[in-house]
């Protein structure tokens, strides 16, 4: 380890370690301040991503259905019930069953057979391939491809990015070319990270501490956030009603603010997740981690604010909403409405604006490498010019 990445480790843990120790002085209202999801891991009540649950606990978003029509039909159009597939059950291969790429030095196909999906590489003296056994990604940015080699998890080294119809570098990879034919089709991942992989993009792929991937229900479904859903099916047969099935379920809508964005960064990156696992100086590159943004912003205070989490503007059962001005009256929750006087619980209105709030407090910006334009959830007053604030 360099010396600099061990100084940016130092910091980190440092930042991340503070934030620990005030995390745990909380009180019956939730933590005061975000913590790691590793911590969150540790408490008695459900969090996504935890694997103490056994399998036998899961009853599938099916039997969600039956009671829950609605919410399940509008959920599973969303990206996050289509977080990962098999590739005979993914509607990018079905699309684009055969696809190429060559850099100097090698040449890659993926290939979707009926059977199976083959990732080959060429150079000029050998050749190379693996089996496709997951697809992550509901495909809005991109989608890259996990491979298993005996007990080795490989991400493939090339993704598919919808805007370019084709493949590419996967965010994270270097664009130089590797040295062996064996290491060109993709990184071997290690096994606590990729637990997490699983553990975001399907349900019920660690249980009772085991990680088990190949019994998962892929894709985030509802017991991904609700929490293992057996005790609530239980006892919503036995009742034929909702009377006395308090505490069967998890329900994230009664969170404290810290606790509710924390819920979320479990997958999308708590502040501390960041501050202790990711580099210091990650740049542009944060802008994917939308609670660690949003917690930057003046206006989420000093204890959070329940008019800002991510459920106060996003239904997690429904797609995301593209229309900006659908966001005004969130922003309306905060902000005076032009024409109003400011009170005691509402700021001032925008004095440049009307409508679309998000467009200048909560610029888009691309990020190169992943071939997407992402929205900066640090809402803030954006200077011209003033370039991505860290």
């Amino acid at each position: 380890m360099s010396l600099r990445c061990f100084r940016t480790l130092q910091v980190g843990l440092f930042i991340g370690g503070l934030a620990l120790g005030l995390a745990r002085s909380q009180d019956d209202k939730g933590a005061k301040f975000s913590m790691a999801t590793s911590e969150r891991w540790k408490g008695a009540t459900w969090w996504p991503t935890k694997g103490e649950p056994s399998f036998r606990e899961y009853v599938g978003p099916g039997a969600c259905t039956r009671c829950h029509a609605e919410i399940a039909a509008s959920q599973e159009i969303t990206p996050m019930f289509n977080a990962a597939r098999r590739p005979l059950d993914s509607k990018f291969l079905q699309a684009h069953p055969l696809l190429s790429f060559s850099d100097e030095t090698y040449h890659y196909s993926l290939a979707a057979g009926p059977k199976e999906t083959k990732f080959a590489i060429q150079d000029k003296s050998n050749a190379f391939a693996g089996t496709v056994g997951w697809v992550f990604g509901a495909g809005e940015f991109g989608q890259t491809f996990v491979l298993r080699q005996d007990d080795s998890f490989l991400e493939s080294r090339l993704s598919y990015y919808p805007s370019l119809a084709g493949l590419d570098i996967t965010p994270g990879h270097k664009a130089e070319a590797p040295a062996t034919i064996a290491q060109a089709l993709g990184d071997v991942v290690d096994r606590e990270t990729i637990r997490r992989c699983f553990g975001c993009h399907s349900t019920a792929s660690t249980v009772s501490g085991n990680f088990d991937p190949e019994h998962a229900i892929l894709g985030v479904t509802c017991e991904a956030c609700h929490g293992p859903g057996l005790q609530h099916v239980v006892a919503t047969t036995a009742t034929a009603s909702y009377q006395g099935t308090a505490g069967t379920i998890f329900n994230p809508q009664r969170l404290s603010p810290v606790d509710s964005v924390d819920f979320c960064g479990a997958c999308h990156r708590t502040p501390v997740d960041v501050a202790v696992f990711m580099p210091r100086h990650m740049g542009i590159s944060t802008i994917r981690f939308q609670p660690y943004r949003l917690e930057r912003s003046l206006c989420w205070g000093a204890s959070g604010d329940p008019r800002i989490t991510c459920m106060a503007c996003h239904d997690p059962h429904k797609p995301l909403v593209h229309d900006l001005t659908a966001y005004d009256s969130k922003c309306l929750n905060c902000h005076a409405a032009p024409g109003s006087p400011p009170s005691s619980n509402l700021a001032s209105v925008c004095q440049v604006g009307t409508k679309d709030c998000a467009s200048c407090h909560m610029p888009k910006y691309e990020i190169r490498w992943v071939h997407g334009t992402f929205t900066d959830h640090f809402i803030r007053i954006v200077r011209p010019g003033s370039g991505y604030p860290e």
